[in-house]
């Protein structure tokens, strides 16, 4: 199965299991949704599944590619600071597949990132907003290089960074879902997990995510 259609099927799994756990009150028998700030939620917080595919232009010296576009989950927990700043952690894994041998060694690249997390929101309207993430913390990387029947693995821990652009609307005044992009700089070099092939040239990602979230009190 393609990764696009392992996306949109966990998607439509999850989506149930949001929208059951919307906050409401119950007046004369009926439910009726909470009133959180008009729904822009500017008290308590967030959690949100993120989803989608990623990719890198780093290539190494030799030509070829490290990897192919690959496919990239996460998770954000975030706590509302004021109507336009909310703080929290983020976790996010992206794995890729060289689409062929590069000198007859065939690569698989592993990221990893825990970050500090901000997003910054713009409120357009009362159920749609922009919002800017960016994020502070550490990347591990980790490239295994396959050759005949040798296998080569080498990790690297380092500071990393991302920044990015999303746009998000409320389905209900608790569950909202969107798009995020991100570019990630882990600082890596190519030479730290390839040493003999590789080169300064710094590890670079561009994840692409359709995000599902669930507000709290």
């Amino acid at each position: 199965m393609k990764p696009l259609n392992h996306l949109f099927l966990s998607i439509f799994l999850l989506l149930p299991a949001f929208l059951s756990a919307q906050q409401y009150t119950t007046v004369n028998g009926q439910r009726q949704f909470d009133d959180l700030a008009d729904w822009g939620a500017y008290h308590g917080g967030e959690f949100s599944l993120g989803m989608g595919l990623t990719s890198s232009p780093t290539r190494p010296p030799a030509g070829g590619n490290y990897t192919k576009d690959g496919t990239a989950v996460g998770g954000t927990l975030l706590i509302t600071m004021n109507p336009y700043i909310s703080s929290g952690f983020d976790y996010t894994y992206a794995g890729f597949r060289t689409p062929g041998a590069v000198k007859n060694i065939h690569y698989t690249l592993e990221a990893q990132e825990v970050f500090a997390a901000f997003k910054f929101k713009w409120n357009l309207a009362r159920r749609f907003r922009l919002y800017l993430p960016v994020g502070l913390g550490a990347g591990t990387l980790r490239l295994t290089q396959r050759k005949d029947d040798m296998e080569y693995i080498r990790d690297k821990w380092a500071f990393a960074a991302y920044a990015g652009a999303g746009a998000e609307v409320d389905i209900t005044p608790t569950v909202f879902a969107g798009v995020e992009y991100r570019y990630v700089q882990p600082f890596i070099q190519t030479g730290d997990l390839d040493p003999m092939g590789g080169s300064s040239r710094y590890f670079q990602f561009h994840h692409l995510f359709l995000r599902l979230g669930k507000r709290f009190d």
